[in-house]
């Protein structure tokens, strides 16, 4: 069945989102340690953008308060004028990281999504990287090493407490061997707040948030990376939470 992500590229949940995993890959990429990528709902590398001209507006409006944006814009647009396609979650942090990056374990549970998926990712001929069929296998191979530096992104849309408890266990095992973990976590609500699942294993959090209309996005960090994590939310505008690390 065809993914109904195709409608939604570019929308400004994907612009708040992707903002910070290009901010976070950054900061990440300066540390000692390469760092591993996980995304456990990935969808596909690009995309076509499902409004432009919305994208340009809501980017130039968001960049116009937080210069913060500017570098994931610059990179949206390259790609656009490259490809005519949207960079989306993974395909951004690939190249944020670039040489920095050890693997990417990308998880994607529509058949249809995960065949384009690989198809890109031989196209850019992208090595360590492994595709699973589904977020509760991202640690499958055990391909996150002991020790390393870890950014994750997870974004099943409904991000509801039994939905998270799919894929939980998989998700500890990963950051509880991860010396230095940032997680973005995003959830589409039109309900009233509710709390955020628990910190992964290593981690605490929430540390910031932040709320467009239905578009929800967490972060969660190791204790070390509390307040650098908290800087990056901090200069795109999100509201920084306290933690047991505070």
């Amino acid at each position: 069945m065809e993914n109904r992500q195709l409608g939604n590229v570019g929308n400004r949940g994907d612009i708040i989102k992707h903002a910070a995993l290009v901010q976070l890959a950054s900061m990440l990429a300066r540390s000692p340690s390469l760092v591993a990528f996980v995304d456990t709902h990935t969808f596909q590398l690009h995309a076509p953008l499902a409004g432009r001209a919305r994208w340009e507006r809501e980017v130039d409006e968001l960049a116009a308060v937080h210069a913060a944006y500017e570098p994931y814009a610059k990179l949206e647009r390259a790609s656009l004028a490259r490809a005519d396609h949207y960079r989306c979650s993974s395909g951004l942090v690939i190249d944020v990281l670039g040489d920095r990056r050890a693997c990417a374990v990308l998880g994607e549970a529509n058949a249809r999504s995960r065949a384009v998926l690989s198809a890109q990712l031989a196209g850019e001929r992208l090595a360590n990287v492994l595709v699973v069929d589904d977020a509760s296998a991202v640690d499958r191979a055990a391909t996150v090493a002991s020790g390393g530096a870890l950014l994750v992104h997870v974004d099943p849309f409904s991000l509801s407490l039994e939905t998270w408890a799919a894929f939980a266990p998989a998700l500890d095992a990963i950051t509880a061997r991860s010396a230095a973990t940032a997680l973005v976590a995003y959830r589409y609500s039109r309900n009233a707040r509710t709390s955020w699942p628990v910190a992964p294993a290593g981690t605490v959090g929430p540390v910031a948030e932040t709320r467009e209309g239905p578009h929800e996005v967490a972060t969660y960090a190791s204790p070390t990376l509390v307040d650098a994590v908290r800087d990056v939310c901090a200069a795109l505008g999100w509201r920084i939470t306290a933690c047991a690390a505070s």
